[in-house]
């Protein structure tokens, strides 16, 4: 597997790992919206929204887009030699 690769395959995986907390901030939401005292000193549910969609945002972008990261890091340089 060649750095480029596994460079993919990191930023993918912060994709994935930012959907995993989207959807923890989205359990978080609906408990605070429907139990809004089981904890105290919660942050509005409103917040935790916020939270889900950003997460959800940087999760699919880093997912779908992973290439153009991988292009962007690791330019094609001009000699031609290849990606060790």
């Amino acid at each position: 597997m060649k750095p480029s690769q596994a460079f993919g395959v990191v930023v993918r995986s912060l994709g994935l790992l930012a959907w995993i907390a989207a959807i923890a901030y989205a359990v978080s939401s609906a408990l605070a919206f429907f139990w809004p005292t089981y904890r105290s000193g919660l942050s509005p549910w409103w917040h935790y929204l916020l939270g889900v969609v950003e997460f959800g945002i940087l999760g699919t972008v880093l997912v779908r887009k992973a290439e153009w990261l991988v292009r962007l890091a690791y330019r094609p340089s001009k000699s031609g030699a290849p990606d060790v």
